[in-house]
């Protein structure tokens, strides 16, 4: 009973925490939030191939530590999840946008980071494919955001 109870409080807490965390982002860095989700706006398949590439780099870099400094490859592990879920703010608020088009927007983020956690709660298929699925698009849409904050703004286009 006690490790039932136990996983149950680490999912209530996940669920918890990480649509917390995506409105964290949307609250102290609302142009990266913006630009992430514009990124998740042009397409999410693009930022999941983008993706791959950092979480396969920290894949590689967590096995190679692991054999000799565990606690390093653990840290590694958790900044690279950590990146890759602040990654998906833009896709929660676009989803909470398309599904509630007339809240306010830090209720849209908040709402969509709900469904979006919700889904991956899902027995065997959300905890296998879609929670890492989202990190890893994540990764990639924090990836698009940096590369399109590096290249001409849209109001640099329409000035000229």
């Amino acid at each position: 009973m006690a490790d039932v109870l136990m996983w149950l409080l680490v999912a209530v807490a996940f669920v918890v925490a990480v649509p917390a965390l995506w409105l964290l982002d949307r609250g102290l860095w609302p142009e990266r939030f913006q630009r992430k989700r514009a990124s998740a706006a042009r397409g999410l398949l693009l930022s999941f191939l983008l993706g791959l590439i950092p979480a396969a780099l920290v894949i590689a870099a967590a096995m190679a530590l692991g054999k000799r400094l565990g606690f390093a490859a653990l840290l590694l592990v958790g900044v690279a999840l950590l990146w890759g879920f602040l990654g998906c703010s833009g896709l929660a608020a676009r989803l909470g946008a398309t599904l509630w088009p007339e809240a306010a927007a830090w209720r849209q983020s908040r709402n969509g980071g709900l469904v979006l956690m919700g889904c991956a709660l899902l027995p065997v298929v959300g905890w296998i494919m879609l929670l890492p699925g989202i990190a890893i698009l994540g990764m990639g849409l924090q990836i698009r955001s940096r590369l399109s904050a590096a290249g001409p703004t849209e109001d640099a286009e329409s000035q000229a």
